[in-house]
């Protein structure tokens, strides 16, 4: 139960009600953004709240004890403090935000409802989408090694040390062909085969990289789709670079890269499967040797 100041508990408990609720973005660079889903600006704890057209935050849940407590907020791309450029370079990426209930008939009453981290910041269908992460969001980061069969390394980082840089792991080309929003044809570096950018990254100049999820070469082309479209459409004749994806399998260390020696998973460990088994005449001959034959 939330403890309200006693004019605004006032206000809630009377006939009728002015509230609104009013979000206030600080960037990383320290630029202070207020909207508001009221008609007209309002000014609350020093700062001047916009309206800005299909601002929007969803209801928050929450339970009990350090759960993270995640919404969404939203917003019309219309409003020139949204721009498709600054969503592209991540200028909005790790904003803070304040999330106020506001009486919009006596702006100083109000008070905090939620406050958070911006988290992954799209556009799509005219609107500014992000997803607002609570303070306890902190604790879900992975800290030291992640035991599992899979490379916990980030392709091209120090611990894995392939050369992104290198010809065969990267191509540039133009798009000839815009097939869906997140859906392209590229040409100049169709000669890589089928998936060999699958989970790589798409970048074009000034954007966030965007990951691939499917790359299919067809009719002299690269057919790139993505997991979601860029904040700023592609254009037909638009200069794109791709860098190649790894799926973290021993395997593919390996064989796309030989760089087994960095691979920094641990390929034989039992897996839940192996662990809730028992032995079995049908396994054949079970004489402590190794369950592998280095294949992963």
């Amino acid at each position: 139960m939330r403890d309200l100041p006693a004019a605004l508990q006032a206000h809630l408990e009377s006939a009728a009600t002015t509230l609104c609720r009013a979000v206030r973005l600080t960037l990383k660079d320290g630029t202070v953004l207020g909207f508001t889903d009221h008609d007209a600006p309002l000014t609350h704890d020093g700062t001047l709240f916009e309206p800005s057209d299909g601002m929007e935050a969803s209801e928050q849940s929450g339970t009990l004890g350090p759960a993270p407590g995640e919404w969404d907020l939203s917003a019309a791309l219309t409003d020139d403090r949204l721009q498709a450029s600054d969503l592209a370079r991540g200028a909005f990426d790790g904003a803070s935000v304040e999330l106020f209930l506001v009486n919009w008939a006596e702006p100083s009453s109000g008070h905090p409802l939620s406050v958070g981290k911006l988290g992954e910041v799209q556009a799509r269908d005219g609107l500014f989408h992000a997803e607002v992460r609570g303070p306890f969001a902190a604790y879900d980061t992975v800290r030291g090694r992640v035991f599992s069969a899979r490379c916990d390394a980030e392709l091209g980082d120090a611990r894995c040390t392939v050369d992104l840089t290198d010809p065969d792991h990267r191509g540039s080309g133009v798009i000839t062909e815009i097939i869906a929003p997140n859906w392209i044809s590229v040409d100049v570096f169709a000669h890589f085969a089928d998936g060999h950018f699958n989970e790589g990254l798409l970048s074009t100049d000034g954007s966030k990289p965007i990951r691939v999820r499917r790359h299919t070469a067809e009719d002299g082309h690269a057919r790139l789709e993505l997991w979601h479209a860029p904040a700023a459409p592609f254009v037909l004749g638009q200069s794109v670079t791709v860098t190649v994806g790894c799926d973290k399998r021993f395997a593919t260390c390996r064989d796309r890269f030989s760089n087994a020696v960095n691979f920094r998973g641990f390929p034989a460990m039992p897996g839940d499967d192996f662990a809730l088994s028992y032995p079995s005449q049908a396994d054949g001959d079970l004489d402590g040797g190794s369950r592998t034959q280095g294949d992963q």
